[in-house]
């Protein structure tokens, strides 16, 4: 099993199609007919949406308003993940865990926290 999608709310969605498409390896982007919301399709596959606020989905489902994401990278990602941040101007903010495993947080337009980890919660030490 694994997560297949994840949505999040955001109120100006080319600003944040803009921002993610900068630091998510993506195969696509597909857009809803309506407009209201677009997804970023990952290289794994599965799905980084983002819903104009207020939209629902199938079933009255609705986009998390505020939310913490982490996404896993290798080593190697990890630092080329972490220039690139920068590089965008993004503020970004570093834990390296008790078992060595490193992290770099960021907060989008919408105050989303999103991160970049280098190990599974299989591996995570606190």
């Amino acid at each position: 099993m694994r997560i297949i999608e994840l949505h999040i709310e955001v109120s100006d969605l080319e600003r944040s199609l803009a921002f993610y498409q900068q630091i998510l390896p993506h195969a696509k982007v597909t857009r809803w007919d309506d407009g209201s919301a677009l997804a970023l399709v990952l290289n794994d596959g599965s799905a980084f949406g983002l819903w104009q606020k207020g939209k629902q989905g199938v079933f009255a489902g609705r986009a998390a308003e505020h939310l913490h994401f982490a996404l896993q990278v290798s080593d190697t990602e990890f630092q080329e993940t972490k220039t690139r941040l920068i590089s965008l101007g993004v503020e970004i903010q570093e834990r390296t865990w008790k078992g060595g495993q490193r992290s770099v947080y960021f907060t989008d337009p919408d105050g989303h926290q999103g991160e970049f980890i280098t190990c599974d919660w299989n591996e995570l030490t606190s």
